[in-house]
């Protein structure tokens, strides 16, 4: 764990809650321009399963994030993976070397980002049709996966895992039709990451 001034401390909090901002903002945008008089029913549809207990999708999240975690955890091991020397780079490593950093990281990023690239951008264009639904969730982890390419320049094995949690993000969203399976599944992927860092230097 490394020691920060309060001052170098709440300016990384701040940056950390100055990105994952924009994300609540677009999507509660495209919120009011698809769903306009339906807001808040939208949003709170976003956290209630279809067929299946709250029981069941929160156990499901912690199991899928759990399982990725090792996973990743161990590729990353396996191959000797390290972070490129970047600025974006720099600020993940700080972050993910302080508790308050790790727990703002897998909470808010789990949150917002969940928010907008599956409960948004996959929840206001599904159920038309079966290939339209394919085609948005490709789409939305496509991007998903763009705003993480300059944090991990040439680190071609972060792309494809990025990418592929992208996926599975999605899918638990999709077949759930909650926000709280990928949710927990993304907050266990981000925290388990954290103590990786943390007990890797």
């Amino acid at each position: 764990m490394i020691e920060l001034s309060s001052r170098e401390h709440y300016k990384l909090l701040s940056q950390i809650v100055l990105g994952l901002t924009p994300f609540l903002i677009l999507g509660l945008m495209l919120i009011a321009i698809f769903r306009w008089g339906e807001i808040i029913p939208f949003i709170v549809s976003l956290f209630v399963p279809n067929d299946h207990s709250y029981l069941f999708v929160t156990l499901l999240g912690l199991l899928v994030g759990t399982i990725i975690v090792l996973i990743v955890v161990g590729l990353i091991i396996k191959t000797k993976t390290e972070l490129p020397q970047t600025e974006s780079a720099e600020i993940i490593n700080k972050i993910m070397k302080t508790s308050s950093g790790i727990a703002v990281s897998s909470l808010g990023g789990s949150f917002f980002e969940e928010f907008f690239f599956r409960g948004v951008l996959i929840g206001l264009f599904i159920g038309y049709h079966h290939i339209i639904d394919g085609v948005v969730i490709i789409f939305s982890s496509f991007l998903f996966w763009i705003i993480h390419i300059p944090q991990y320049k040439g680190v071609y094995l972060a792309y494809v895992l990025v990418l592929i949690n992208g996926l599975i993000f999605a899918l638990l969203f999709y077949f759930t039709s909650s926000l709280i399976p990928s949710m927990i599944a993304h907050a266990i992927y981000n925290f388990g990451i954290g103590i990786y860092f943390i007990k890797s230097k």
